[in-house]
């Protein structure tokens, strides 16, 4: 079963908050894109995937979040930015790198994350 993190921010993250965000996961873990780039994937020094994340989506709709996640967040704004993270179930590693990048996101945005775990 796979491992997912979500980043939900109030501000729209920029390529520099996510280059930041994937440092602070892991300054050794290469980076490759998938899906013309609209995937990031953080892999070990072998080039096995231990997390993938998708662009941020702009998230409008009154009570969408709760209904997805089935979490209330009073304290965010109805539009909020969604960033999901997931790892592989087999990776020992993936968890705790997606889980360090939504971290690292969160503290740049502002927001709440949320996990499977």
């Amino acid at each position: 079963m796979t491992f997912d993190a979500v980043a939900l921010c109030r501000e729209r993250p920029t390529t520099e908050m996510t280059l930041g965000a994937m440092s602070s996961a892991g300054e050794s873990l290469r980076v490759r894109t998938v899906e013309r780039g609209g995937l990031l994937q953080l892999c070990a020094d072998d080039g096995h995937v231990l997390a993938t994340i998708e662009g941020p989506r702009l998230v409008q709709v009154p009570g969408e979040v709760r209904r997805l996640l089935g979490i209330d967040v009073a304290d965010l704004p109805h539009a909020v930015w969604w960033v999901e993270t997931w790892a592989p179930g087999h990776s020992r590693d993936g968890a705790a790198v997606a889980a360090a990048y939504v971290q690292a996101l969160v503290a740049q945005t502002g927001g709440h994350s949320w996990s499977t775990r």
